[in-house]
């Protein structure tokens, strides 16, 4: 195995895990490593997060995958993937949510039920069975056969000669759209043309928003492994989470918003106060970037509670609260209400973390 190497400022890398002799896994796993590979099969659901990760094995559960890039050569039963590039060539079962930038499902890829995919630049092969929806710039159709329906939101479309779409395929009006002949395609509905700013935008930020999760990922995981007890000290006084205790910690991150800077500039107006109010607003920027950890975290406490019920994994939390947040940060009409909730909610448990320690 690979020594850890410690990257500057926050960056780590975890031992790399080695293919071995595959086995059955009866219980949850979490992983972030540089280099993941997976081949076991596993009887419970999977996160795992690295630069390089590859599933070549049998999830029987959900597959939360992140990375730079992602090879998904297994089966699944339901599938969340994250990465900068991703290749398709396993099975999923159920549903698939994927976001990237570089997506490619290759000609044995098989999706069974519904999926829905956001990126730059999107290639279809291999088959579906149901529905799909894809948000990208770019969407090509190769050599696929689709038994449901296609909805398209992009500015780029090209449907090959071997491609076969029994259902309806729906495309703004607007977009370029080439289709070969000899391509099967039930019926062609065209609807609306992007045209708004936010729209044009979109898939410009995806591959941002992608790289800013991967990072918070990895700064989660160092803090965890550094820091274990800031993230029981959550665990610990949200076990029974009431109304009354989630107003509380918004209203001490509401303070604190506006209080802080306040604070800083008075500072800033004595002469001697302004080494100190410098310190301040370095730290208060540091704590609203790590808002979204805190309240992705606590996100991922309950849902583990309510879901699997069982011995608490602390990498598997925070993976699956910053994959929710991130997936409601790619919807237009919400991503503004979560971006205020996670800042305020995180601040007010930062708060509280703090104030448990002095006492």
């Amino acid at each position: 195995m690979k020594k850890i190497k410690i990257f500057l400022l926050v960056a780590v890398l975890f031992l790399v895990t080695f293919p071995v002799e595959a086995k059955e896994i009866d219980h949850f796993i979490a992983t972030v490593d540089n280099d993941v590979v997976l081949e076991d099969t596993y009887n419970s659901s999977v996160a795992t997060a690295g630069d390089s990760v590859e599933l070549n094995g049998k999830v029987n559960g959900i597959s939360l995958v992140a990375g730079n890039k992602v090879t998904f050569d297994g089966t699944s039963d339901y599938g969340m993937i994250v990465g900068n590039s991703v290749n398709i060539n396993g099975t999923i079962n159920n549903d698939l949510f994927l976001a990237g930038n570089i997506v490619t499902f290759d000609k044995n890829s098989r999706l069974q039920r519904d999926a829905v995919i956001v990126a730059s630049d999107v290639e279809i092969n291999g088959e579906i069975n149901r529905n799909i929806s894809i948000y990208a710039s770019k969407v090509t159709f190769q050599d696929v056969t689709i038994k449901g329906n296609v909805k398209i939101y992009g500015t780029n479309i090209t449907v090959s000669k071997n491609t076969v779409i029994e259902g309806n395929l729906s495309y703004p009006e607007d977009a370029v759209y080439k289709a070969e002949d000899g391509a099967t395609i039930g019926n062609i509905i065209k609807t609306e043309p992007i045209q708004n700013e936010d729209d044009e935008n979109f898939f410009a930020t995806v591959s941002a928003k992608i790289w800013s999760f991967l990072s918070l990922i990895v700064v989660f995981a160092v803090i965890s492994l550094l820091f274990p007890k800031v993230f029981n000290k959550i665990n610990d006084k949200f076990e029974k989470m009431e109304l009354g205790e989630v107003i509380e910690v918004f209203t001490k991150g509401l303070v604190a918003i506006i209080l802080i800077p306040v604070i800083v500039v008075l500072l800033c107006c004595l002469m001697i106060g302004i080494p100190l109010g410098i310190i301040m607003i370095l730290l208060y920027g540091i704590a609203i970037y790590l808002t979204t950890i805190f309240t992705a975290y606590l996100l991922g406490y309950k849902i583990w509670q309510k879901v699997f019920n069982k011995d608490i994994n602390m990498l598997a939390l925070g993976l699956i609260g910053l994959f929710i947040l991130f997936i409601l940060s790619l919807i237009p009409g919400v991503r503004t209400l979560v971006s205020i909730l996670t800042t305020l909610i995180g601040l007010g448990l930062i708060v509280d973390i703090i104030k448990q320690k002095k006492e």
